[in-house]
């Protein structure tokens, strides 16, 4: 790659100097033999900017008038001098360009790596296995911190350790850090086995790949809208006497860190709080079922999808916010009514002399739906 970008630049320097030679009348790929010129006024830009000042006054002394052509070798190679430094701000332009550019490559080449692995895998144990260990490896970090033992925050390793498991570990202040990490990624893992065991291993597997797509995806445009807002602003850090390419670099190294453990602790998130409980029906959908109308058939399949059975309801031993079973709500009885059906449109029994459906009717149908 680096042997490309030089015969690169190298390839773009001879262009920028034939096409010089070109305009200056020298050669031509059309079949210009050398005798169209060129003309450039010294107050143009080029000459304002990056040529000689003296230029000016020279021709000031030797009494050139306004308009006035102007040939002299002095004046040519002024004109070249100040065309390569035009080139060589450019290139030096379009190379920090690059190196800003190469930054973003390097993430990117990191989380579609990733993304790819995830999407090839025949199984992600072992995917999320590591990620596991890592979130439990990042709590543990943040709660104790490299300090003695009896500095670590253990209750507030308890409560994030139980908001992203589910679990609430039993944890003493005589347990070493290394054995700490162990004991947890295991109790962690264990549990996450006995979930994933009251599913059908198919849609698990399914399930399992999209919660780690769907946490790199939404984290990684969040990360590119915050890497664009970091490129903006980063040029001001000059005034501080700072390379801004290298202060560049510095924080976009630990935003793609904090991207990384943000990653795996949504996706553990997602994989441990899978609801296993049965769903309880919407209300509309009870009523149609009591109606005697029937919204699934044997005989079909919806989308030639094969309808699963819900999942049994099995506790989960974790002192955590688990899933609970939720009781079916008592049906409520059918009301009878006794006498002659009034029709929506006759008056009123009560003799107030509205229609029924404007009166009573309107009253026992409210108490019907509600």
């Amino acid at each position: 790659l680096v042997e490309y970008k030089r015969e690169a630049f190298e390839m773009f320097e001879d262009l920028v100097a034939r096409i010089d030679r070109q305009l200056r009348g020298r050669a031509g790929r059309q079949g210009d033999p050398g005798a169209s010129r060129f003309f450039i006024s010294l107050e143009d830009d080029l000459m304002r900017l990056f040529g000689s000042e003296r230029i000016a006054a020279i021709m000031d002394k030797m009494g050139a008038k306004e308009g006035e052509v102007i040939t002299h070798p002095l004046v040519t190679k002024s004109i070249e001098r100040a065309q390569k430094r035009v080139e060589q701000r450019n290139f030096e332009i379009r190379k920090r360009l690059l190196e800003y550019d190469d930054v973003m490559n390097r993430q990117r080449e990191v989380i579609y790596g990733r993304r790819k692995k995830i999407l090839l895998a025949e199984d992600l144990e072992d995917e999320i296995r590591t990620i596991i260990e890592d979130v439990v490896a990042d709590i543990v970090e943040a709660h104790t911190n490299s300090k003695p033992r009896e500095d670590w925050d253990l209750e507030g390793l308890r409560r994030e350790f139980r908001e992203v498991f589910l679990i609430e570990p039993k944890v003493d202040g005589q347990i070493d850090l290394g054995t700490l990490e162990e004991v947890l990624s295991q109790a962690a893992w264990e549990l996450y086995e006995r979930r994933r065991g009251l599913f059908d291993p198919e849609q698990i597997k399914q399930f399992e790949r999209m919660a780690l797509l769907s946490a790199i995806d939404d984290l990684w445009k969040e990360h590119l809208y915050e890497m664009d807002l970091l490129r903006e602003g980063i040029s001001l850090r000059a005034y501080g006497q700072r390379d801004p390419l290298v202060e560049y670099k510095r924080e976009a190294f630990e935003m793609f860190e904090d991207l990384v453990a943000r990653i795996d602790r949504e996706a553990a998130k997602a994989l441990f709080w899978i609801p296993v409980q049965e769903f309880e029906e919407p209300r509309w959908l009870r009523r149609r079922r009591r109606g005697g109308e029937r919204l699934i058939h044997e005989e079909t399949t919806g989308m030639g999808f094969k309808v699963p059975a819900p999942p049994p309801v099995v506790p989960v031993e974790a002192t955590g916010p688990g899933p609970v079973e939720v009781p079916e709500p008592p049906k409520k009885p059918s009301p009878v009514r006794v006498g002659k059906k009034v029709g929506r449109n006759d008056p009123c029994p009560c003799g107030s002399g509205k229609k029924y459906k404007n009166c009573c009717g309107r009253k026992i149908w409210r108490k019907e739906t509600t």
